[in-house]
């Protein structure tokens, strides 16, 4: 044991995609999102606790705390024992070490329900995914329930290889000068902003959940993606419920292991930007196929090479590189307050999720943070034939969450709407 309190703890790199948001948290606002499950019994928090503990052991990157270098943010293993919580309806609000013992993520349950939010500097929802899986697959094993080794899920006690680590950024970076950058192209245009009354204490969240194979036999027939189906009815109810003078600009994230091959657990996601202008489309199936053309071309593999070249080469910057953080962390702020946020919505579509019956889950779930000026966004995700449509929203007014549901029902895409709640 004295050995190990002397040891020196190990640290990692931020991934070149999150080096950037640490900068923009506050006590009021961090970029997160979350994913959550639930079980077929109620969960037992003591054992859901050494459950987390144990599934750490597997996740080195995850087991760690933000910390402070000469001229940035990076992760430094954290010892200290993880907490779990009881679900208090205040989804998504910032991370406090304090409370997590200095961990980037909250672990919660309520009934049946577990959910994980995670601090987006740590991993994207790919990682997050595995690290709720390892959990309750963990748990189920110390409730007596006995898995294989090919089941798909990750064992606390499995070995967990470097590059598992690595920077996939970082790794598929190809050379390119400073004249190659395309840093306004990553900003884009001023978007149309939805409007409504702000919230004062916390998210409404509404969704509906709807069979997939309808879903995809919808998108089919039209020669499309899901991702690109739901993307056009986002911007087909937003040209429905309000007024749209401004293009409609809808964030999608790439997950870049599907173009460039790696294990890794830390970030290796882009956003394209989806560009919907109210004088190009006039229906739901213009909306559709406009997106769709467009994550065709801007999610290609040349695209997303030239978006990792240009975020790495960026970061290599020698000037950048020598500037002390807190320095930085003045530039980037001064910078925030004039960039302001340039998406309408995000849709994120974490695909489909799948899991032994030995785990004991009914349904997964993902929903998204949001801003003042970003103030709904989309989390989708499948599991068991059950596609989940999640809208977190900022402010009062669900018009635009209700267009979205009635267009894909006017499209034989049958929804089961599930009721508002209220998240503080």
């Amino acid at each position: 044991m004295a050995d190990n309190k002397n040891k020196t703890l190990r640290k990692y790199a931020l991934d070149s995609s999150a080096v950037f948001y640490p900068y923009f948290t506050t006590k009021k606002t961090q970029s997160m999102y979350c994913v959550g499950a639930i079980l077929k019994d109620a969960v037992d928090g003591d054992i859901l606790k050494s459950a987390l503990n144990d599934a750490l052991l597997r996740f080195p990157l995850y087991k760690t705390r933000v910390k402070r270098g000469y001229g940035a943010y990076l992760l430094q293993e954290n010892r200290a024992e993880a907490k779990v919580f009881k679900i208090d309806g205040k989804v998504l609000r910032p991370i406090d070490v304090k409370e997590t013992n200095g961990y980037q993520f909250r672990l919660a349950y309520e009934g049946c329900r577990i959910t994980l939010e995670v601090f987006h500097a740590l991993t994207d929802a790919n990682g997050a995914i595995k690290l709720l899986s390892a959990v309750i697959r963990r748990y189920r094993e110390l409730t007596g329930v006995k898995f294989t080794d090919d089941c798909g899920v990750f064992a606390y006690d499995s070995p967990h290889p470097e590059h598992e680590l690595e920077d996939g950024f970082k790794k598929y970076y190809k050379r390119i000068g400073l004249n190659q950058l395309n840093l306004k192209g990553m900003t884009g245009e001023h978007p149309h902003r939805i409007s409504g009354t702000l919230l004062k204490d916390g998210y409404k969240l509404e969704y509906g959940t709807a069979d997939t194979a309808e879903l995809m036999a919808q998108a089919k027939s039209r020669g499309v993606s899901l991702t690109a189906l739901i993307a056009g009815a986002v911007a087909y109810g937003i040209l429905k419920s309000g007024d749209v003078k401004r293009p409609i600009v809808i964030m999608v994230p790439v997950n870049l292991r599907k173009l460039f091959p790696t294990e890794t657990l830390s970030n290796f996601v882009t956003f394209v930007r989806l560009i919907v202008k109210r004088s190009e489309v006039k229906t739901f199936d213009d909306c559709v196929r406009l997106c769709a053309a467009q994550l065709t071309e801007k999610a290609s593999k040349d695209k997303m090479q030239a978006f990792i070249s240009t975020t790495v080469r960026a970061q290599k910057n020698i000037i950048f590189r020598m500037i002390p953080l807190g320095l930085k962390w003045i530039f980037i702020r001064l910078g925030r307050l004039f960039l302001k946020s340039r998406q309408t919505i995000i849709i994120s579509n974490l695909g489909n999720v799948e899991l032994p019956d030995e785990m004991g889950v009914e349904q997964i779930t993902m929903n998204l943070n949001v801003s003042k000026n970003n103030v709904q966004n989309l989390g989708i995700v499948s599991y068991e034939g059950i596609c989940r449509l999640t809208f977190t929203s900022a402010i009062e007014q669900l018009d635009m969450p209700s267009a979205v549901f009635d267009t894909l029902e006017e499209n034989n895409v049958k929804i089961t709407k599930n009721a508002v709640y209220r998240v503080k």
